[in-house]
């Protein structure tokens, strides 16, 4: 579903895929990448408004996803957990919930683990906008020296009614009546609401980093580890390789999982390789390449135990994958 105004500024998107790659493109202007890290068929949803440096969205998976984001430059994204309740959000690695406001910019990506069934409410703001509302609000300056690092504020029940309970009246207003965009008068006063909201909640003297300097240490780890998976997939790395080429111990890379994904470093390998197997399968189909050749080439060898483990992930036979593509 698809709804712009007279003007192309500004529209509504009702966004449903049964893939985690589509679901993970489905948002306007970000760099994504997911991985499904949970078994079952995945069927994603976004709900989102686009506007003129303004972005409103909900999206909701019934598979845990592991993702990298940035939002686009220039813009500041402000997510909220949906539900509020801890049900294992990881935001930079961190336990994150729904009294928690998390913050990134466009300059440095962030890393989020969603678990199966669980949302996010997000806005992105021009960041010069939301700097001049704040300081209007506060009479204090957005802070100079904030690169887009991601940043964490605790907020009270009363703050989180009012923000998730504006993001979700904006959505559900513009799904049932998507013409009110088509007004420029409407759209300025949707704006001003969603601001006014925002502002009265972000606190910049209360920011914090999200992650300390030996966390991130964990989560610069991790991406390593990803990155060497995919340069040489035609070399599926071992855990003790890993060790070897990171100059790290096999301690060190198993509590930096653990602490980052909540996962040890074997199974996110395998997550990972067959993740790329199913997209290989269903972005690339090729007549001259067989189900097992794309299996080989990151890494599985026992077809059995690889189909095994394909279904499981994802709900679907290997050949069920190459058929729907």
């Amino acid at each position: 579903m698809l709804v712009q105004s007279d003007t192309a500024t500004a529209c509504f998107r009702v966004k449903r895929t049964q893939d985690v790659d589509i679901h993970a493109r489905n948002l306007a202007s970000w760099e994504q990448h997911y991985e499904q890290t949970s078994p079952g068929a995945f069927s994603g949803e976004v709900h989102e408004l686009v506007d003129h440096g303004l972005q409103v969205f909900e999206e909701v998976a019934t598979c845990a996803t592991s993702q990298r984001c940035r939002p686009w430059p220039g813009g500041v994204w402000v997510g909220l957990a949906v539900p509020e309740a801890d049900q294992g959000l990881r935001f930079m690695g961190r336990p994150s919930h729904g009294l928690q406001l998390m913050l990134a910019g466009g300059e440095e990506p962030f890393d989020l683990q969603v678990p199966a069934g669980h949302g996010l409410y997000g806005m992105v703001l021009d960041k010069e906008q939301l700097a001049r509302h704040v300081q209007a609000l506060h009479q204090q300056p957005w802070p100079e020296h904030w690169a887009g690092a991601p940043r964490v504020q605790a907020l009270t029940a009363l703050q989180r009614y009012r923000l998730a309970g504006m993001v979700r009246e904006v959505l559900r207003c513009l799904q049932e009546q998507p013409e009110a965009l088509h007004h420029e008068a409407s759209r300025r006063s949707l704006r001003e609401a969603l601001l006014s909201v925002l502002c009265d909640v972000v606190m910049p003297q209360t920011l914090s980093e999200a992650v300390n300097p030996r966390q991130l240490r964990r989560q610069e780890l991790v991406r390593k580890v990803r990155e060497l998976v995919f340069e040489h997939p035609e070399q599926p790395l071992s855990v003790s390789e890993l060790c070897t080429r990171l100059h790290v111990t096999r301690r060190t890379l198993q509590n930096g999982f653990q602490e980052t994904l909540g996962t040890s470093p074997a199974t996110y390998l395998r997550t990972v390789r067959l993740n790329a197997v199913r997209r290989a399968l269903r972005e690339k189909p090729s007549r001259s390449s067989t189900i097992a050749d794309t299996a080989a080439r990151w890494g599985f060898w026992h077809m059995g135990h690889f189909s095994q483990d394909y279904k499981a992930l994802f709900g679907e036979t290997p050949s069920r994958t190459r058929q729907l593509a």
